[in-house]
């Protein structure tokens, strides 16, 4: 009987995990022994172990490392330039890895800057295959979303 509740819990826990997403299953054990298996362990219990339980259908979210390897971003600015300081702080409000390239004296990164997104302007910003030149914060944020790149953490 006791197998098959831990199975109802088990199951119920794996039903309710997003389509994409992972779950944590901690394995806790009161002091007669009863084992049960839930996100954390309640009072009166000791957790004896975890296992990550992948989402339906057996995808995990992709980690931002493997985000960033699949959609890099390059940020092209200038020295004292208020709109590169504004899409700087954009996305270190969402905290995706990205390079910074100043571009005002190095005529090898201005070729590269205009061969990547036909001209000079800065900021320029590339995520994958994706260009924004300018500062428009809703832009940035639909780039970064469309690249797979996390909401900022509240």
């Amino acid at each position: 009987m006791r197998n098959r509740h831990t199975a109802c819990i088990l199951l119920t826990l794996i039903l309710s995990v997003p389509a994409a997403g992972a779950l944590t299953v901690v394995k806790c054990v009161d002091a007669s022994g009863t084992v049960t298996f839930m996100d954390t362990c309640p009072p009166g219990t000791t957790k004896e172990g975890e296992k990550r339980i992948r989402g339906i259908g057996g995808i995990d979210e992709p980690t931002l490392e493997e985000i960033s390897a699949q959609n890099p971003i390059t940020l092209y600015t200038v020295p004292d330039c208020d709109a590169c300081d504004l899409v700087r702080n954009a996305l270190n409000g969402r905290e995706p890895p990205y390079t910074e390239k100043d571009v005002q004296d190095n005529a090898e990164l201005q070729d590269e800057l205009k061969a990547t997104t036909g001209g000079l302007t800065v900021p320029a910003m590339v995520i994958g295959k994706s260009v924004s030149t300018g500062y428009n914060r809703s832009a940035i944020d639909n780039l970064l979303e469309q690249a797979g790149y996390p909401e900022a953490a509240d």
